[in-house]
């Protein structure tokens, strides 16, 4: 999860744009925009076949080149730096043959595309966010304490924590110090990476153990809680800091964020349909709405959206507002059929 830097536009020239991503989240944003047909192009490696490698059984060479591929699939791998994309070679050596390039941090590609407004937008979005470090959030009571970091694409679980407790050897001094050691320990590690000393602190749970554990770190390594925030939650562990999202206190520390910002949405569209007003979902339902000019908002998940490209391009020219949902409350939107808008104006 280290952040090295903004997201970087280098170029632009009619339908190219090359970008260079400089963390993790830059990646996964870019897994977003390119799709099936675009065309990719960036330095990588390819086997250099010898006759006597394949006589001899060894290994063949691999040397850089630098290829442009017709995207067919593009496969994210998460938390692991990398973006692979399979296509076909259309421009560099081999033409015709399969390829796989991989998108890596500080690593630039070009890519040849016919642009859409909501594709631009979500450019803009990369390099606004990747001004704001991810978030470590603690989720934590007497028992048990959930670490987890915050990234564009979806909260990242990295350590779960045990007080081992056992009656009254708990209420020791020494138990608690051990237990808030080590909780403080990983918070350490994680905070002082060189790349990110930045990265806000939020603090969640039921109880009072949140509140002695800042005491505690405050005490310890208080230059590690400068930017902290602590809040009350129902329950500990993923639970809570998926509540803490919901109730809107994580967006008290962290601005730029899609999770949250994908969260508030479709919180809202919940809202709205709670309330029987104005929201419509369902492929026909949204359909109509665009068509009489009703759509303010529409959310679509990736899934839906290689079939609704019309319809994308005809909620944008009537004054529509296009939003991808690539998190996981894309995974909620397609109990709705995949696609849901909120209205300017309630319809039958």
């Amino acid at each position: 999860h280290r952040k090295e830097g903004n997201m970087k536009v280098l170029s632009r020239y009619k339908n190219k744009i090359k970008l260079l991503p400089q963390s993790i989240d830059d990646v996964w944003h870019l897994s977003n925009i390119i799709e099936r047909g675009d065309l990719v192009s960036g330095l990588t490696h390819r086997s250099k076949e010898r006759p006597l490698d394949k006589l001899r059984g060894g290994k063949e060479d691999k040397e850089p080149v630098y290829l442009s591929i017709r995207v067919q699939e593009t496969e994210f791998h998460e938390f692991s730096n990398r973006l692979r994309i399979h296509g076909i070679i259309e421009e560099g050596t081999d033409l015709g043959s399969h390829h796989s390039l991989n998108v890596k941090i500080g690593k630039d590609i070009t890519i040849k595309k016919e642009w859409e407004k909501y594709h631009l937008e979500r450019i803009r979005e990369a390099v606004k966010s990747s001004k704001q470090p991810p978030a470590i959030i603690i989720s934590m009571d007497e028992d048990e304490t959930t670490i987890a970091i915050l990234h564009q694409s979806g909260i990242r679980e990295i350590a779960q924590i045990s007080s081992h407790r056992s009656g009254k050897m708990y209420e020791s001094k020494d138990r608690k110090k051990e237990y808030y050691g080590k909780i403080l320990s990983k918070i350490e590690y994680e905070k002082t990476l060189p790349d990110v000393p930045e990265m806000p602190l939020i603090i969640l749970g039921p109880g009072f153990a949140k509140e002695e554990f800042l005491s505690f770190g405050r005490e310890a390594r208080p230059e590690l809680f400068q930017k902290c925030l602590v809040d009350n939650v129902g329950q500990s562990g993923i639970i809570g800091i998926r509540e803490g999202i919901k109730r809107g206190i994580i967006n008290r520390m962290v601005k730029h964020s899609r999770i949250l910002f994908e969260r508030q949405l479709l919180e809202k569209f919940l809202e709205e349909i709670a309330k029987d007003e104005m929201v419509t979902y369902g492929e026909r339902e949204v359909e109509e709405a665009v068509k009489m000019g009703a759509v303010k908002e529409l959310m679509i998940t990736n899934k839906m959206l290689r079939k609704k490209e019309d319809l994308i391009k005809k909620a944008e020219e009537k004054g529509g507002t296009i939003h991808i949902m690539s998190t996981e409350a894309s995974k909620e939107l397609e109990a709705f059929g995949g696609i849901g808008a909120i209205l300017r104006y309630r319809i039958k």
